[in-house]
């Protein structure tokens, strides 16, 4: 007897990814958890440029504001609670000095613009229509900042409102990127706070308006994460103690079967080799820098694959 669901991703992207080209990743939590994967293979990625947010509307601002390369000014922030924020940023962004964190959102905006250029792909990570509107501003804000409750009115995007977000979100970014290709997928996450139907329904709306996407628009794939999570694995020993998010054995499966979608088999051998030399990184001497053998084996692995140089030393100087 079989015990599981395998999930079978759309097939024919084999090499849609590459070492050779940028990646942008935006959306929710679970961007975070494969573009950590992606970093640790050396692919050139820029991940949630704005942290996690979740629902369209917020993913879809946030890309309208790369496509245009806004800049923050201090005026953009509010204080509360001793830091300076922004409703289109995750709270990683803020800061104690307001010029200094209006500065690094716009380097954030920048850096993203750049990759989305020049990018192969875009990968776009939903989590919830559940979205909070900021009461004076008539936004929907990407983070509520821990700002009383009063300031915001609970909302839920519909179906129709959910497509158009996605549909804007493809046509801006070929205006810059005519020949990109975009990957959908929906966050296996589970946001039970309003109940397990509620959350059910969410998802669903989500799952509706990227298929309307996918079939519209070319060069847009959906990638079944969320499928995997429930279908395949379908046990809670893949979650972690919360009972919601994935745990890392559930996130690197999804991953594996991610990137045997979307790899070639050279850039999946390659990967595999990158992520030995990041893992032997993460295992630094006290001192803070890669011991002699370390170093020579990175000397060795640039001679051999120098494209991938200038992701390595920027890994390095991350600290990751």
């Amino acid at each position: 007897m079989i015990f599981r669901t395998e999930v079978s991703p759309e097939k024919g992207l084999e090499g849609l990814l590459s070492h050779g080209t940028p990646v942008v990743l935006v959306g929710s939590c679970f961007t975070d958890n494969i573009g950590a994967c992606m970093r640790d293979d050396l692919f050139d990625v820029i991940v949630n440029p704005f942290g996690p947010i979740y629902n369209p509307s917020s993913v879809r601002r946030a890309v309208s504001s790369i496509v245009d390369g806004i800049s923050i000014s201090p005026g953009d922030l509010f204080p509360h609670e001793g830091r300076f924020h922004s409703h289109l940023f995750h709270s990683r962004y803020s800061g104690c000095d307001r010029e200094a964190a209006a500065q690094a959102m716009t380097r954030q905006i920048h850096l993203a613009r750049e990759a989305l250029l020049h990018a192969s792909s875009l990968i776009v990570t939903l989590g919830t229509t559940r979205v909070f509107r900021h009461r004076q501003q008539g936004m929907v804000v990407a983070n509520c900042h821990r700002l009383p409750s009063s300031s915001f009115r609970e909302e839920t995007l519909s179906l129709d409102q959910c497509t158009d977000d996605l549909e804007s979100l493809v046509s801006m970014v070929r205006t810059v990127n005519p020949d990109i290709h975009i990957i959908f997928t929906v966050s296996p996450l589970r946001y039970l706070g309003q109940g397990a139907h509620i959350n059910s329904i969410s998802k669903a709306t989500l799952l509706l308006a990227i298929d309307s996407v996918v079939r519209t628009f070319p060069s847009t794939h959906y990638f079944p994460s969320f499928e995997i999570m429930m279908d395949d694995l379908r046990d809670y020993r893949f979650y972690a103690d919360d009972m919601k998010h994935p745990t890392d054995q559930a996130v690197r499966y999804i991953y594996d079967i991610f990137s045997a979608t979307y790899f070639s088999p050279s850039t999946r051998d390659l990967a595999s080799q990158s992520r030995r030399l990041t893992r032997r990184l993460a295992h630094r001497p006290m001192g803070g820098t890669p011991a002699d053998d370390t170093s020579q084996i990175i000397e060795e692995f640039t001679k051999a694959h120098p494209l991938l140089a200038p992701i390595i030393d920027r890994y390095i100087s991350n600290g990751l």
